[in-house]
């Protein structure tokens, strides 16, 4: 039977059997080391009121894997750490369903790490993380440390901890760093991608103008053809972009590096989800995307995805970011990408531009919104092409969103844009 086997079933047979025969070794040996546990806790958030005082960290991959002795993260689920301190002379309790309202219990996260034959090393795992696990009861004049296992975010994860007692409702939000591969955007600074620059202040009517003004669509890297159409800007607030769309569920964007095409080509053949999938560049002000967010689907095939660039000015002191937002719905072949398949947007990509409003209104961090012209219509009958040649269609108007630092209720929120006491004066 050997003999019938090419080359490559050979091969293939060998790797398959070593990678049984190591995981069940594996599966034997239950061998966690917090020793590094200080890496994650010397960067953790720290947040007080009265009596009370909260630290948090997000753990990343290889740190929740040394400190648990399994790869948590291939499995859906990460650590959070948390340090509670009651400084009052009333009990309190911890209510981790805010921190992440799936969050996994103990056994399961052991179960899933279990080996078949290990019936020791999965007792000692079904004990550790019991143990690990974060107590909800804070006795007066006491503090809690342990761990809440969540569900998998990669690069920031925003989270909230909820604190009760008899006469005490407390709730404390947080954007977390989440240690991993390198992702597009993070720490991107006007200063770095103008340098030499001096970025104007300008007033509501300069910015609408320059918003009218601004291109209508994406470019290729020579700026000979334009891609798809620029119907988003967003103006950040003193507390930063990427929180209120973490909040709903969106996700940094991968570089594209060769972890990265290993781990799309994998999603791809097995039609997994991989919901910090890279985004082929696009280009404005003679530069890629300085920031990509997603929110993807069950598969790699479907998400929706948005690129953004920081323009070359500020108002009231707040950055503004100017992108597109489309949604991928498959996948199709192409001689223009380097795995010579490329997603297929869907054609109405207005549609996208009002799922993105409706998102972010229900994070309750929309102070404005508005729409200003300069994308230029193309009818479902006349579409517009992009780069790889996926027809759209538009009534050509950019969406504009204001946002504010904290979240408030929806109802709050006032959806005409140009108006004088939009933002406070600089």
């Amino acid at each position: 039977m050997l003999r019938r086997l090419s080359g490559a079933g050979l091969v293939a047979i060998i790797v398959i059997a070593a990678f049984l025969i190591v995981t069940a070794a594996e599966s034997f040996r239950f061998a966690p080391d917090p020793a590094a546990d200080s890496v994650f806790i010397a960067r953790a958030q720290h947040v007080a009121a009265p009596g009370l005082k909260v630290s948090i960290s997000a753990l990343g991959p290889e740190e929740s894997r040394r400190s648990f002795g399994a790869p948590l993260a291939s499995h859906g689920i990460q650590p959070i750490w948390l340090a509670i301190e009651n400084d009052t002379d009333e009990e309190m309790f911890y209510r981790p369903i805010a921190t992440d309202h799936d969050y996994f219990s103990p056994y399961e996260v052991s179960f899933r790490t279990h080996g078949f034959f290990s019936f020791a090393a999965n007792n000692e795992r079904d004990a550790f993380f019991l143990a690990r696990q974060i107590p909800g009861k804070i006795p007066p004049r006491s503090r809690i440390t342990g761990f809440v296992y969540s569900q998998l975010d990669a690069g920031i994860k925003a989270t909230k901890v909820w604190i009760t007692g008899k006469d005490r409702n407390q709730t404390f939000d947080f954007t977390l760093e989440v240690p991993g591969p390198a992702f597009l955007g993070g720490k991107t600074r006007l200063e770095d991608i103008y340098p030499g620059r001096v970025i104007p202040e300008v007033d509501l009517p300069t910015l609408r103008t320059n918003l009218a003004k601004a291109p209508c669509c994406t470019e290729n890297a020579s700026a000979t053809k334009r891609g798809d159409p620029l119907n988003l800007v967003v103006i950040e607030s003193d507390a930063g972009l990427e929180t209120p769309f973490i909040r709903q569920g969106w996700h940094l964007t991968q570089k594209l590096d060769a972890a990265s095409m290993l781990e799309t080509v994998r999603a791809f053949l097995f039609a997994a989800p991989y919901m910090t999938s890279p985004v082929s560049p696009l280009y404005l002000f003679g530069r890629r995307e300085d920031l990509a967010l997603q929110k993807a689907r069950s598969t790699i095939n479907e998400r929706i995805h948005l690129r953004l660039w920081l323009a070359p000015e500020k108002i009231a002191g707040r950055r503004v970011w100017i992108g597109q937002v489309s949604r991928d719905i498959g996948v199709r072949l192409t001689d223009k990408a380097w795995n010579l398949t490329t997603h297929k947007i869907g054609p109405d990509v207005d549609f996208d531009r009002s799922y993105l409003l409706q998102d972010l209104l229900l994070s309750g961090f929309v102070e404005r919104y508005g729409y200003v012209d300069g994308v230029g219509a193309a009818t479902m009958q006349a579409p517009r092409t992009n780069l790889t040649g996926d027809p759209y269609f538009t009534d050509g108007q950019r969406l504009v969103i204001v946002l504010g630092s904290k979240a408030k209720p929806r109802i709050e929120t006032q959806p005409s844009l140009w108006l004088d006491n939009v933002l406070p004066a600089p």
